[in-house]
């Protein structure tokens, strides 16, 4: 996740989606001029109410705690979500931002025309590289033209301020009852609608993700060719690492990244909280825990043993991808939502190879529980107007948010059938090049609809996907703070955990001693560590007492 859009989850996650996500806090927040000088309060207003959607039966059921349904092949007889065009003519103007190459151009985009279509009018989106979003953004907000829908990333220092000077309140269009007048942003879980709640009112449209991020990825050739099966504690990960590392093969047990990726997977096998542990009424940060010094310990541990690719610690996200797809390690950690292109590409280099979701034993034994950390991508705002102006474009967002087993979402992901995609003989769409050029336009940065699991290229991939979510969801370890608000984080927490993150790169890299944690824990703590802890104890006992550690 990228390190701004951390804050879009301090939005405001209520009591309810603490619960749901096995969290024993009952916190919540407030974003207004009193939470900015320090305050924080529970948040009453009801989230929009879920309404499941009655579509096309899945494969495989979701649950309420927020494991996607799956589908193994694509859903037939689709349901029309959005019976009447939105719009009467006119524009909405949108800004958002893309992670892959620009789309074909209106003009000459099929798919695009035809969303227009359905929605009668024009959706006139500004599309900013990923890389570039985070500074046009400010830099729109600064010159005052706002469209009329935003994507929202995280990094505004005074964004209570400027929600109340510039946002629509979506409270009295969405908060209970009221969303089922737009049944797509309905059928969106509660846990994604918690995040776009600040000062007690809704702000955001959410883009849901799956909750989890799950623990990485590996090769189960590897596995099995070396005699190898997959772990059931900290000692046989190190034993298996060991013995599927063969240097003068090119071949490694693990690939790292830049920042010590390994240490993700590491942390949840040994239990490292998420950021923040609630201890007696009091809050623990993550790397004070004696859980995060034998993390830390064996991720040092696995470097020193050599079974990590060499130089793989400096590796770009490209990198760590090429090198684990073309063999050279047997686990990786990226996010779950990568899966797919692992899977792929491996084969691509190795049609034996058997990419797998890691599900990471506990130091000790069981199942690791993973962290909550992927709920949301982000959350779109949307500008102050008049009240019929903002139900237009919720009625757009609507569209825009319509669920897999729909024609709208079916259009919005594989375009116009015969130019943007066909059908194989199982009647899965598949994008022709035409489609592959045209279905870049990215509407799910916008607003996005309820996760589903489909893998058009083979459903094996969408059943272990769904057993690893149904698996690590109803486990998932909550951010305590994630509801809170803390001046001193919002000055100081990048520059702050910059520099506990120098140490721990050291550290683990053996540059440093594990004694070196001490003095970086300390740095952190009196450079404004503990001022950031104080100010979220405050804001935890004015919302309620947490009755447990999380």
């Amino acid at each position: 996740m990228h390190p701004a859009r951390r804050d879009v989850l301090r939005a405001g996650i209520s009591t309810a989606a603490l619960v749901a996500l096995g969290s024993p806090l009952l916190a919540a927040c407030g974003g207004s001029d009193s939470a900015a000088a320090g305050k924080a309060r529970a948040s009453t207003v009801k989230p929009p109410t879920y309404v499941p959607f009655a579509g096309p039966k899945p494969d495989l059921a979701g649950t309420s705690q927020g494991v996607p349904p799956a589908y193994l092949t694509y859903p037939k007889d689709l349901v029309r979500s959005v019976p009447k065009p939105p719009l009467s003519g006119g524009t909405v103007k949108v800004l958002t931002t893309t992670f892959t190459p620009l789309p074909t151009p209106r003009g000459g985009n099929a798919a695009w025309k035809e969303v227009e279509k359905r929605l009668g009018g024009t959706l006139d989106l500004t599309i900013v590289s990923d890389s570039d979003y985070l500074t046009k953004f400010p830099t729109t907000v600064a010159a005052g033209d706002l469209p009329d829908v935003f994507l929202y990333e995280g990094g505004l220092k005074n964004l209570p301020q400027f929600l109340k000077a510039s946002c629509a309140d979506l409270t009295p269009h969405l908060s209970g009852d009221a969303v089922k007048a737009y049944p797509n942003l309905a059928h969106i879980p509660t846990v994604a609608w918690e995040t776009c709640i600040i000062d007690d009112k809704i702000y955001g449209l959410p883009i849901p993700r799956d909750i989890v991020g799950g623990s990485g990825f590996y090769n189960a050739k590897h596995f099995a060719d070396a005699g190898v099966e997959f772990p059931t504690n900290a000692t046989e990960f190190m034993a298996a690492m060991k013995k599927l590392t063969n240097a003068k093969k090119g071949r490694w047990g693990i690939v790292n990244a830049k920042g010590n990726t390994i240490m993700t997977p590491v942390s949840h096998m040994f239990g490292v909280p998420n950021v923040w542990r609630v201890e007696g009424g009091k809050l623990v940060r993550s790397f004070e825990t004696p859980e995060y010094k034998e993390a830390i310990a064996f991720a040092r541990q696995l470097v020193q043993a050599g079974v990590t690719v060499p130089g793989s610690d400096a590796f770009t996200t490209i990198q760590r991808k090429n090198a684990f797809n073309a063999g050279k390690g047997s686990f990786v950690y990226d996010g779950l939502p990568a899966y797919r292109e692992y899977a792929i590409a491996a084969k691509h280099v190795d049609p034996k190879a058997d990419i797998r979701p890691a599900l990471m034993p506990g130091a000790k034994g069981g199942t690791a529980k993973v962290w909550a950390d992927n709920i949301v991508l982000a959350y779109s705002l949307v500008k102050k107007g008049s009240p019929e102006r903002i139900k237009e474009i919720l009625k757009v967002a609507d569209f825009l948010a319509a669920p897999v087993g729909s024609e709208e979402s079916q259009l919005l992901v594989f375009g116009v059938e015969g130019v943007d995609f066909t059908r194989d003989a199982k009647g899965n769409p598949s994008l022709t090049k035409k489609g592959e050029a045209d279905m870049t336009v990215p509407w799910k940065n916008v607003v996005a609809g309820p996760r589903a699991v489909f893998f058009d290229n083979d459903p094996e991939l969408a059943r272990r996907v769904h057993q690893t979510l149904s698996t690590q969801i109803p486990t998932a370890v909550a951010d305590p703070t994630a509801a809170l608000i803390s001046p001193t984080y919002d000055k100081k927490n990048e520059s702050l955990t910059s520099d506990f993150n120098d140490t721990k790169n050291d550290i683990i890299a053996g540059r440093k001693p594990l004694s070196a944690l001490d003095g970086a824990i300390k740095k952190w703590r009196n450079g404004g560590g503990d001022k950031i802890r104080a100010e979220f104890e405050k804001a935890l006992s004015a919302g309620s007492s947490p009755s447990a550690t999380s």
